[in-house]
């Protein structure tokens, strides 16, 4: 109905506001990437496709951003993206973060160099290498057990 031309734009606005109803369904994060996806709708940014729900996009829109955030954080500490990336799709919690020292070997594949320079750029301050290792530790293990988030 959005790109249809013989809709006026009060129809447009119509169907724009029944979909912000929706949103009463959805989770604060799913709220977030609707949010989004209809922007992107209203820009002229995402082009519709049939068969597609509502839904389908959100969902869409969150394993994008995810994937983003995931492949952000290895680049920003020069870690290793697939081993993070399998603990991501782990169920994991603070107790079992590091079991069969998953963690460990992943903290292992941080370059400390590229650590040091994203949190002295970060915190705008020169860091000794014993508390990046403390930073990188506590960054990646709220990182993977909150599911990932906005760096």
């Amino acid at each position: 109905m959005l790109y249809n031309n013989s809709i006026d734009e009060a129809q447009k606005q119509k169907t724009l506001d029944e979909l912000h109803k929706s949103f009463a369904s959805l989770s604060q994060e799913e709220q977030k990437y609707a949010n989004i996806f209809l922007h992107d709708v209203q820009s002229g940014n995402t082009i519709i496709e049939s068969g597609k729900t509502f839904r389908d996009y959100i969902t869409e829109y969150q394993f994008s951003a995810k994937n983003n955030q995931i492949h952000q954080m290895a680049q920003l500490l020069g870690l290793d993206e697939v081993k993070l990336r399998k603990m991501m799709n782990e169920n994991v919690t603070d107790k079992n973060i590091n079991e069969y020292g998953r963690f460990d070997s992943l903290l292992q594949s941080v370059d400390k160099s590229r650590a040091k320079e994203y949190f002295e750029k970060r915190d705008n301050e020169d860091i000794p290498l014993f508390k990046v290792n403390i930073k990188v530790h506590d960054l990646l293990q709220r990182f993977i057990t909150s599911g990932g988030f906005e760096i």
